[in-house]
């Protein structure tokens, strides 16, 4: 059971989504300075090229969901959302590609699929946003297959000081700034600058997959450590883990 401040976490991510839904695009290419697009295909090149059943989850409107579906055209590609407005998106966006993609409305806190269904899942400036980490990373763990991957894109301060500057001041002014001018709630565009300032740090995260279960972790910086890209395998024994008691 989650909490009430939890829960109210939760709303309020959701209700943010609604809102920049149409703007998300452009939002992730704001905030990245369209580095975006070159991390979402570093995602794709660390997948097995015999893979046959994705999970993109926190797919939103669905970049990272193509991406991979273009790179692996015979592959089952499936994304995940807790924000229905966003897979609406997902699903125009889709609909140029050859194969479709099928999207699905999915809490990461209680996947429902069954274990050991997917070769891969991955996540893209999802996790910040997810209350119960170690319990989502736990749940993505659980439905891989063993030997397969879990592929997490996030932002981060970035620990070289002159880049961690520079992407500080930039969080904190230029993009409440546009915000300010280009929607009815700034408050949504400070909210996302605020999760990046607070989000986990690289070792920290790693620790994290280790206790979901993941082996031969990796955290990759891209541009000057603005983003990283965090892998792990699923081991092929069974783990021992532990339910996440918060």
């Amino acid at each position: 059971m989650i909490t009430d401040n939890e829960a109210q976490h939760v709303n309020n991510v959701k209700q943010i989504f609604k809102t920049i839904k149409d703007r998300y695009d452009f939002l992730n290419h704001l905030l990245s300075g369209r580095r975006d697009i070159a991390w979402r295909k570093a995602v794709v090149k660390i997948l097995s090229p015999d893979i046959k059943a994705v999970l993109d989850l926190a797919a939103g409107t669905g970049d990272l969901t193509i991406e991979i579906a273009r790179r692996f055209p015979d592959a089952i590609v499936l994304g995940a959302d807790f924000v229905p407005d966003m897979l609406h998106l997902a699903v125009e966006k889709s609909k140029a590609l050859p194969k479709p993609i099928s999207y699905v409305a999915a809490d990461a806190l209680c996947l429902p699929f069954p274990d050991n269904h997917f070769d891969a899942v991955t996540m893209a400036f999802g996790l910040r946003n997810i209350v119960r980490k170690e319990l989502a990373l736990s749940e993505m763990t659980r439905v891989v297959k063993p030997g397969g991957i879990v592929a997490v894109l996030e932002m981060t301060l970035p620990a070289w000081w002159p880049a961690r500057l520079f992407f500080h001041w930039y969080l904190t002014n230029v993009i409440p700034f546009i915000g300010s001018l280009i929607s009815r709630k700034p408050s949504a565009y400070e909210y996302l600058s605020a999760s990046i300032h607070t989000f986990l740090q690289p070792e920290e995260l790693s620790v994290l997959f280790s206790k979901a279960g993941l082996i031969n972790i990796r955290a990759k910086p891209l541009t000057f450590g603005i983003c990283y890209l965090h892998f792990g395998t699923v081991a092929k024994e069974p783990a021992n883990i532990q339910s996440p008691s918060s």
